[in-house]
């Protein structure tokens, strides 16, 4: 949609998974490789992608429309680097997540096993990758997600993560998405978010000892990332039936810490789960037409 209406389009993909394997140094198939969480995303990926397109594109700044995850590590680059709003136009926040720490569904449970045994899930997956696309992902798309076994079991895997069933699954392309996801991230990374769970914090990774907290951070305990010198302009699109950008979650922690003079559009869309936003039947009608109209319209101030 957005580039039939005449803009560049880049697709960010972060460190990690199936399309960022690539590094000048060092070896994804090396434990070192996957010494990372999300933070490092913040801290560095953000810089990188964007900083690329900028200078690509010979602009000084751009628009950002993120899901998930990638909605988390916007809110605390904003947060953390005040210089970086002004390479943001605008920010739209599809299935926002901030503490994650009323998720529902099947990740809770996860990340409730996870975290507390967390030696354990070291010694058994080790520090490196998590979930990679493998031949069990492939077999898995191929024979249980191509209707040959039948989408349903498929279907139900993704409403266990995301929400309950909703009608705006195009069930028809579910073996196309499970094709593509997981695409993997690093163990580090998984244990980060089970960390926030349980804290209940947007909180930069912990290291589980006081010394090496203390190594990174210059203090025993992880510091928490600071949403309210979010300086950019941020639009928000939720639901109440989405189990990881809950709505308990939005309107205890986002709302009341996003700066209202910087919440340009709080967008309550009715009975999405978690996929609807990327996958969802009507989000072209309900999401991306709004988003697309927004910078139309600044485009045409200018």
């Amino acid at each position: 949609m957005f580039a039939d209406a005449g803009f560049d389009v880049w697709l960010g993909n972060v460190r990690g998974n199936t399309y960022s394997k690539a590094h000048i140094s060092m070896d994804p198939k090396k434990k070192e490789f996957w010494e990372f969480s999300w933070d490092h995303m913040v801290q560095y990926d953000l810089d990188a992608m964007i900083n690329h397109v900028l200078n690509v594109a010979g602009e000084e700044s751009l628009y950002y429309i993120g899901h998930s995850q990638g909605t988390l590590i916007m809110f605390s680059k904003l947060g953390s680097d005040q210089n970086f709003a002004k390479k943001i136009k605008r920010y739209f926040a599809l299935a926002p997540v901030g503490t994650v720490k009323y998720i529902k569904g099947l990740l809770e449970y996860v990340a409730k096993f996870l975290y507390p045994e967390f030696e354990i899930i070291y010694d058994i997956l080790g520090d490196g990758e998590f979930l990679p696309q493998s031949w069990v992902t492939k077999l898995i798309s191929d024979f249980v997600c191509s209707g040959f076994v039948g989408n349903d079991l498929c279907d139900d895997i993704m409403f266990l993560l995301g929400g309950p069933e909703s009608n705006q699954l195009n069930r028809t392309r579910t073996p196309v998405y499970t094709a593509h996801a997981p695409a993997g991230t690093s163990t580090q990374n998984i244990l980060h978010w089970a960390q926030m769970v349980l804290s209940g914090k947007v909180e930069k990774y912990d290291y589980r000892s006081a010394k090496k907290n203390q190594q990174h951070y210059g203090s025993s305990k992880p510091p928490e990332y600071d949403f309210t010198l979010i300086n950019a302009p941020v639009h928000l699109y939720w639901s109440d039936a989405d189990w990881l950008g809950d709505k308990k979650d939005i309107e205890e922690f986002l709302l009341p810490n996003l700066p209202p003079q910087f919440l340009v559009e709080n967008n309550h869309i009715p009975d999405f789960e978690h996929f609807d936003f990327i996958w969802g039947l009507n989000a072209a009608k309900m999401i991306y037409q709004p988003i697309l109209k927004t910078i139309q319209n600044d485009y045409a101030k200018n």
